[in-house]
């Protein structure tokens, strides 16, 4: 619906734009030319769209690689999670414990470690942690109660700094300000190429334009994946896990 609402209202303004652009009668005046007729201008467009479009193709894949990454680690650390929980329940006097820390943690990534003002490092969390270990190494010196609790935490621990590290990175700001100042080109640049048919005209540029701003919108989010936006990677995973352990209780 974000998207719908956006494209909307940018080709709005968009048309706006475009209609008064080509019929007033000043236009002409300011270009020195009619738009129906300028030349080898359309030639020097393509190469801005092409540049554009390398710029942008590269960004995404970067970007996008980078939303995999959090993708996967925040998988991996709710699965850490959800083994260390049903591993506990074959350990009757670490069961309670270690469900509490569980819930803490849980509890506490949701609220502090969630959204675009998250918390990159919270210290709740990290006590939360420490009472995972604390349970953890209260267990009897049984190479078969250690070993697999040590192996999961330590998988937890892997994948939680994995999730903060891509969940807190950024696009370089010049990188930033160099795509938006390109799409904005291209946006501003398609008025310019005209067509004898209006009303091809229109269709056309309006379709450049709308691409090339969807095209940004899809960069700012793959940059700000915790931000609630068109898109973006929730805790939901983590609120279901918090749910089924509180069902336990």
């Amino acid at each position: 619906m974000r998207l719908i609402r956006k494209t909307v209202i940018f080709a709005l303004v968009f048309s706006v734009v475009f209609f008064v652009l080509h019929t007033a009668d000043f236009t002409g005046m300011i270009i020195g030319a009619d738009l129906d007729d300028l030349g080898g201008v359309p030639w020097l467009y393509s190469a801005v769209c092409l540049i554009f479009s390398i710029l942008a193709g590269f960004i995404i894949q970067h970007e996008w690689d980078q939303w995999n990454a959090l993708v996967e680690a925040v998988n991996g650390e709710v699965s850490a999670l959800q083994h260390l929980w049903l591993w506990s329940q074959h350990v009757p006097d670490l069961r309670i414990p270690l469900h509490k820390a569980l819930r803490q943690y849980l509890t506490v990534t949701i609220q502090n470690e969630w959204g675009p003002d998250a918390q990159s490092e919270s210290e709740a969390a990290q006590k939360s942690l420490s009472m995972v270990w604390e349970a953890v190494a209260a267990l009897p010196p049984s190479p078969g109660l250690v070993m697999p609790a040590t192996a999961i935490v330590g998988d937890l621990l892997r994948h939680r700094e994995h999730r903060q590290h891509s969940g807190q990175r950024r696009m370089p700001p010049i990188l930033k300000v160099t795509i938006g100042f390109a799409d904005g080109l291209v946006i501003v640049l398609s008025l310019f190429i005209g067509v004898k048919h209006l009303w091809l005209d229109y269709l056309f540029t309006l379709s450049i334009a709308l691409l090339a701003y969807v095209v940004y919108l899809v960069v700012d989010d793959l940059d700000h994946p915790l931000r609630p936006g068109i898109w973006h990677v929730t805790s939901k995973r983590y609120e279901r896990l918090l749910a089924q352990l509180q069902q336990q209780t």
